[in-house]
Parts: structure tokens; sequence; C-alpha cells
């Protein structure tokens, strides 16, 4: 298995709710319902109300149209927390090519060249793909909420637009999977003025919906009600549209200065990534 803490898709936000199975310590088939609180390419993050211990096998099913359902095998990697409505548990997939979630995650190192990120769905087919937005499309959804792209799966071109899904959930998901990370340096950014909103979320503190003055492929500049020292580290999505699936990536503040007349905070901020 790859090393724990390495991110290796982004991930998403997403409330969908599954069944899994397992066989218990009395060798008798357990099935419950389950929740995901975000999903990744080969895993993913979910809420079961039973105990479980870390390397458990599970299978998980997720019902589609009609009668159909997607079946995947999984293993519990980490209980990250307890709560009143269940367990938290990060899983692994043990078959990644099952594609269980149906979305499409492109590879990492595009999103170097990206400006923002979205959970964006084929008009034609509603298949469903992570879409990393450079200048044009970003502009394309900031003005009409939608972009024009080719679609492989219908091999046509065709317009994409922000995926509809479950509401989001609130709770604030701690993680004990924390790695160092580094700031993607700074060289010739162009920055594109966008007034978008962008969710900010920090570690204990709820989230807060801010709104984004520009971006580059290095980092976002946002205004806020509160104030993140320069060096905090936070994760934002961007664009942000209440109740469609989030796609949350860390950031830096790098600089934080008062608009008095506003009674808010301007606040520079660099993407940042694990090492390779």
């Amino acid at each position: 298995m790859r090393a724990e803490g390495i991110r290796q898709s982004d991930r998403i936000t997403l409330r969908l709710q599954v069944e899994a199975t397992w066989f218990g310590t009395n060798g008798m088939a357990v099935k419950q319902p389950a929740y995901t609180m975000l999903v990744s390419r080969n895993g993913g993050v979910l809420r079961l109300q039973e105990k479980l211990f870390t390397g458990q096998e599970i299978t998980l099913h997720r019902k589609l149209e009609g009668d159909q359902t997607k079946t995947t095998r999984a293993r519990i990697v980490a209980e990250i927390d307890r709560e009143p409505e269940g367990f938290i548990y990060a899983v692994a997939m043990l078959e990644p090519r099952v594609d269980f979630w149906d979305i499409e995650f492109p590879a990492l190192h595009q999103a170097e060249e990206a400006l923002a990120r979205l959970l964006m769905e084929c008009s034609f087919c509603q298949r469903r793909e992570v879409v990393y937005l450079n200048e044009m499309e970003l502009k394309s959804f900031e003005i009409r909420k939608c972009v024009a792209r080719v679609c492989r799966h219908c091999d046509a071109p065709s317009i994409w637009v922000e995926a509809a899904t479950e509401p989001k959930i609130d709770e604030t998901l701690p993680s004990r999977m924390a790695v160092e990370e580094r700031v993607i340096p700074r060289r010739n950014r162009t920055r594109v003025k966008a007034r978008l909103l962008a969710c900010i979320r920090r570690r204990g503190f709820q989230e807060e919906v801010a709104v984004c003055e520009d971006l580059s492929k290095g980092g976002i500049s946002f205004r806020s009600r509160n104030r993140y020292p320069e060096g905090t580290r936070l994760e934002v999505a961007v664009p942000y549209t209440p109740g469609a699936g989030a796609i949350f990536v860390p950031i830096r503040i790098v600089f934080s200065q008062p608009i008095a007349t506003a009674g808010l905070f301007r606040h520079g901020a660099a993407y940042v990534r694990p090492p390779e």
C-alpha cells in the first residue's frame, strides 16, 4: 500500500449513501448503511454506526438507477473520529479499477496549470469528472455557470455544469494523516480577476464563505470576515456553490491586511502540495 497521508487524487466533499457489509467476530454477516463525507479516486471517508478495527475488510454497495448496484471491497485505514451519529473511518479501495464513485479524477500533476477545480457533469451523459479550469473556462463559469468541453465518454463536445449533490456536511473533519507540505513556488503567474465564492476551512473552526478576488496557478486572493495570520494553514474550495460537491485544496496564508472601510481582511494565499 502507498504511504498514508500522501494524497493520490483530489478529495471531494460529497455525501452519498452506501451499504457496508462485513463478517462480525461471531462469523455472522453484518449489513449497515454508511454515509460518505469525502470521496477520492481510491478511497474515501465514511460514517458508520459500528465500531470496526484498522485493517478490517468490508464490502461497499452503491445503488445505481433501477435495480443495478456497484460493489467494491475496501479496507479500514484508520478511525478518524467518533461522533454521536457514529464512527468516522478513512477507507482504501482494494479494487481501484472498479471506479466505484463513477467520478473521473485527473492526475494531480495536471492541477499545476489549473486556476480552479470543480466537480462537473456532462449535460448529455451525466458523467461526473473533477475538472481543472483554465482562464477561459473560469470566466465562462463565472458568467454562465457552465463550460464547453469535450466529453471523453460521449466522444463529442458538450456543455458541462456543476454536479448537483445532496446537502454538504457541515461538520469540520479533523485529520490524523497530516504530512509536511511545500508551497508551490511563485513563478511568472498571471492573476485572473474573478468575483467568485470561496469556502474556507480551518481545522476546529466553522467553515466560512468568503469572496475570491483573483486567482492564479499558484494561489488566490480573497476577502474574509476573519483574519488569518501569515503562515496559517487552511483549505479552500473555489469556485464554491452551497449544496454542491466541494473540492478543498490546502493553502498557506502569505499576507493579511485589514480593509478598514469594510471591516474585512484581504488575504493572499499560496497553494501547497505534498512532497514528491
